[in-house]
């Protein structure tokens, strides 16, 4: 497994990197992702998280986590070109604090716990795995739970 990861978390919020790195290295072996892939996590404030749901899924408010995914076939004119790598860029998570610690409070588990989870339930979305429909619910679930499990040991 081979990876490029690139972390950004705002600086007031007290978050640790290593937290991170373990959920993408959980995600990376319960998936089997073989080849050399990057991709980058960043933790942001409700407001950043807001104008990006807003502005990609068309609803005006935050959300714990978003997922962008990058694709070959954007159907969209380059404005700029990438530099040839060795990496496949499977794109970016977006994990917003606020949202990210209401959300532990509520479901009364460690702000680091939730925040692991988070990271690996985007990773996940990057990777393919959706859970619109229940038997696909189900699938990536069963993938998270063993990628937090895998964490934990």
């Amino acid at each position: 497994m081979s990876y490029k990861l690139s972390v950004y978390i705002e600086p007031h919020y007290p978050l640790k990197k290593p937290i991170i790195v373990s959920a993408v290295e959980a995600v990376m072996k319960t998936d089997n992702v073989k080849g050399k892939v990057e991709l980058a996590v960043s933790v942001v404030g409700d407001r950043k998280m807001r104008q990006l749901n807003k502005q990609y899924r068309n609803i005006d408010a935050p959300t714990d986590v978003l997922a962008f995914s990058y694709s070959l076939q954007t159907g969209k004119p380059k404005e700029f070109k990438t530099p040839p790598s060795k990496y496949l860029n499977i794109g970016d998570v977006i994990i917003s604090y606020p949202q990210l610690m209401e959300r532990a409070a509520k479901e009364e588990t460690m702000v680091d716990d939730m925040a692991a989870q988070l990271v690996i339930h985007g990773i996940f979305h990057l990777l393919g795995y959706d859970h619109e429909k229940p038997t696909e619910a189900a699938v990536m679930e069963s993938l998270e739970d063993k990628a937090s499990s895998s964490i934990e040991s």
